[in-house]
């Protein structure tokens, strides 16, 4: 895993963010990381499109109240990053 850094809603986070989560199903591995690629926001359940580390995604329904731990580096880790680190 990587740094996880902070507690957030559910419906705070955003496509990019690495969020950690128990989905019931998921091979029975209990906690885990997942890339955010999609959110969709509804009246009261936020649904989350994630990526495992083996490029497979799936959606995870989740009360918009639910809170999670979060990471948002990942956004910035991108080729596409407007301030790419130089090596």
């Amino acid at each position: 895993m990587t740094g996880i850094s902070d507690q957030a809603r559910v419906d705070e986070v955003a496509p990019g963010d690495l969020v950690v989560l128990d989905v019931p199903g998921d091979e029975g591995v209990g906690a885990r990381e997942y890339k955010v690629v999609f959110v969709d926001r509804s009246d009261a359940t936020v649904t989350l499109t994630v990526e495992t580390d083996d490029g497979q995604t799936f959606d995870a329904v989740l009360p918009g109240d639910t809170v999670v731990s979060r990471a948002m580096e990942s956004k910035w880790e991108s080729e596409q990053s407007p301030t790419a680190e130089e090596n």
